[in-house]
């Protein structure tokens, strides 16, 4: 255990206010990772927009624990984000403001949004410019750091997509089923759009990306306004009879591979790509090259994620990690 580690620990538990001999405690330190410190107060302004919520919505006597088990895991992400932090510092990667302004102007570009209206957005999700700033640079310092030590490493073989196309893409439990995509894209307060025009020549864009050979999971995840982007579209597999009627217009003719026309729904507008369908006991699967790209990038995800679960433990482990909260 170092030294510095004991120093900071002993000389530094409390922090006290210009009046602290009266003995108010504004701000301790709630843990030690290496030679750095989290206080409670980063853990509190960290977790602001969670504790409303929980202020909110948790029934009252719940409200104490809720707040304490949510402390617990906003710690430990902080935890995580220093390490990486010491991590792209000792390998000396870094990220300028200027990468954080691009990356903003970027997302104003891709949402059509102004500045103003941006800052109204994280007004009402509880957060400011100053902090999604912070939040911003730490992702980007993820990434990067991920690209020197991760990325690299991953290698999804022919043979892994075929493996995959076999068990997921003919492996179906019901009688009659449909795996599906779906990308959408809404307005107003269903999605980033600011009229029912833009949402629909913003969804004819994309759609005919998806028909010139671009990633649908990776378009899905970046552009969709349904929870379903974060999966990168893919909803699974449905009965005929679970899909809404304007789903199962949109996908009676399709041949599994290909790409539905844009249809106007409660969510706005949308489209779908059928990757397989069952009727009875015949399989019809989509053909492995229309549908390869994206397994590969649903491979890829699974595996990054996995390798930087396993990274982040291992910084743990060889590191100096003391929890104080």
């Amino acid at each position: 255990m170092r030294f510095s580690c004991y120093l900071i620990i002993f000389s530094s538990l409390f922090i006290f206010s210009n009046t602290a001999y009266t003995g108010n405690v504004v701000d301790r330190i709630v843990a030690v990772v290496n030679d750095d410190v989290i206080t409670l107060s980063e853990v509190n302004e960290e977790g602001e927009g969670m504790f409303r919520r929980i202020q909110k919505e948790a029934p009252p006597e719940q409200v104490d624990e809720a707040r304490k088990q949510a402390k617990k895991q906003i710690l430990s992400g902080l935890i995580d984000q220093l390490l990486i932090s010491q991590r792209a510092k000792q390998r000396s990667v870094e990220v300028g403001p200027s990468e954080i302004d691009a990356a903003i102007d970027n997302i104003l570009t891709r949402n059509n949004t102004t500045v103003e209206q941006f800052r109204h957005e994280l007004e009402k999700m509880g957060t400011n410019e100053k902090s999604y700033r912070k939040n911003l640079r730490n992702q980007i310092l993820r990434s990067k750091l991920i690209s020197y030590e991760i990325r690299s490493k991953i290698v999804i073989t022919d043979h892994q997509i075929q493996d995959y196309y076999q068990k997921s893409y003919s492996s179906m439990k019901t009688d009659e089923g449909y795996h599906l995509l779906q990308f959408g894209s809404g307005w107003a307060e269903k999605g980033r759009s600011g009229s029912s025009e833009e949402a629909h020549m913003r969804t004819i864009q994309l759609r005919d990306m998806v028909l010139n050979g671009s990633n649908f999971n990776e378009l899905a995840k970046e552009y969709s306004d349904l929870p379903s982007g974060a999966d990168g579209g893919d909803i699974g597999v449905f009965a005929k009879d679970e899909l809404a009627d304007y789903m199962w217009d949109a996908i009676k003719t399709l041949h599994p591979g290909e790409t539905s026309d844009i249809i106007l729904t409660p969510s706005g507008y949308q489209f779908f790509k059928l990757l397989s369908s069952k009727k009875g006991n015949v399989v019809t699967q989509a053909p492995l090259e229309s549908v390869s790209e994206e397994i590969r990038a649903k491979l890829y995800d699974q595996e990054l994620e996995k390798k930087f679960d396993n990274w982040v433990k291992q910084l743990r482990e060889h590191s100096y990690v003391e929890e104080l909260l």
